[in-house]
């Protein structure tokens, strides 16, 4: 078990493990929010003025986005800002 094993290892593991999900929640909440809009990447690019490229980056876990553009793409989705400080989720993206 991850969580077991980060235990295991000290506070460093679980403070990397706790940033781990969060960056990975965060990238499936903008996902599914561009899913559940029927946006293609490119169609998000133009909502958001964030590349179709750096998205890709974003969505594949490739990239680690800077909060301006986290929220550029939020607003461009329209999620509430409750709805990207929620921790993490166990829903498959």
């Amino acid at each position: 078990d991850i969580e077991q094993e980060a235990h295991d290892e000290g506070p460093a593991a679980v403070a990397e493990l706790r940033a781990l999900e969060m960056k990975y929640s965060l990238i499936a909440q903008l996902i599914r929010g561009r899913k559940e809009l029927h946006l293609t990447q490119q169609e998000l690019s133009v909502r958001s003025g964030i590349g179709q490229a750096e998205i890709s980056k974003i969505e594949r876990g490739r990239k680690s986005p800077t909060l301006d553009t986290y929220s550029r793409l939020a607003t461009a989705l329209d999620l509430p800002l409750g709805q990207l400080t929620q921790g993490p989720t166990s829903a498959a993206v």
